[in-house]
């Protein structure tokens, strides 16, 4: 019977310890993806003041439905630029 429990308690460890992982894992993630929303909002956000690369890079990821109309405003990329197809 012992052994049966050191057998589960051995068991909930490990798992606790891949949970744990799992859970570096996805702080990890979430950090690099942060990083990443952020970088590319700042580059988007201030596409107009920059040249021509960004408004082909928007058009892009609003052709590739990566960012839809939503994103869009909340973004704030149609303002003063009228190169932005819709």
């Amino acid at each position: 019977m012992n052994d049966i429990i050191e057998d589960k308690d051995n068991e909930i460890s490990f798992l606790k310890s891949k949970i744990s992982d799992l859970r570096d894992t996805i702080d990890y993630w979430k950090y690099k993806f942060s990083k990443l929303i952020s970088f590319l909002h700042s580059k988007l956000h201030t596409w107009y003041d920059k040249d021509d690369k960004y408004i082909d890079v928007v058009n892009d990821i609003y052709e590739d439905n990566v960012l839809d109309d939503e994103d869009i405003e909340n973004l704030d990329l149609n303002k003063n630029k009228v190169d932005y197809k819709r």
